[in-house]
């Protein structure tokens, strides 16, 4: 089970006024190219925002945030420790910092920085979806089928969450509930369910 969303802030922020131009011209184009799926490019924009404004956590974690697509992952992790050490409430760098200790195998240390960005966020649902993809890692089915639940309870129609929990359930011996969760992740989209419930629903 690895469907998980991998979130970006890509905000205008404000820069110092002796660099502001250049900084921010920078950031922005570096956003543009992220959303294009230019990581390399966008980094490269980002290191020209960081010369000038080294302490700029939100460039320091988009740039983690590409060099995580780009499976650079601990050198992510280094931007996302560097962000949390100037800013400790950004909760966006501990998400991602989660993520990539989560593509690292590192489930017992991507909870604990899951679990300080739902202290931060207690509203976000992407986190308690990813937090459950890092308990289901570490075989704590009871616990990633909570966070799953969770995140469906702030985000109503959450299609990953219903397929993500769709395991831990049926690892459980609830195989009605799983194949009803893979159900309505179907009906909300996600096509993946489709081999699951070919599988273990017939």
């Amino acid at each position: 089970m690895r469907k998980f969303l991998l979130a970006v802030l890509l905000l205008l922020v404000s820069f110092s006024a002796f660099s502001q131009k250049s900084a921010k011209d920078y950031f922005m184009s570096g956003n543009l190219k992220f959303k294009a799926g230019k990581y390399i490019e966008a980094i490269k924009d980002y290191d020209q925002v960081l010369k000038q404004e080294p302490e700029h956590v939100v460039t320091l974690t988009n740039r983690g945030v590409a060099k995580d697509r780009l499976l650079d992952y601990r050198s992510a992790i280094e931007d996302f420790s560097k962000a949390i050490a100037l800013d400790p409430k950004h909760a966006e760098a501990w998400f991602s910092r989660g993520l990539s200790k989560y593509n690292l195998k590192d489930y017992r240390g991507a909870i604990l920085d899951f679990n300080k960005a739902t202290e931060l966020s207690p509203k976000e649902a992407k986190i308690f979806n990813n937090r459950g993809l890092a308990r289901y890692g570490i075989k704590d089915y009871s616990g990633a089928s909570a966070d799953y639940t969770k995140a469906i309870l702030l985000k109503p129609n959450y299609a990953e969450a219903y397929y993500n929990r769709g395991a831990p359930k049926y690892n459980l011996g609830d195989k009605t509930g799983a194949c009803a969760d893979w159900t309505k992740a179907r009906s909300l989209g996600l096509r993946d369910a489709d081999q699951y419930l070919k599988n273990y629903c017939k």
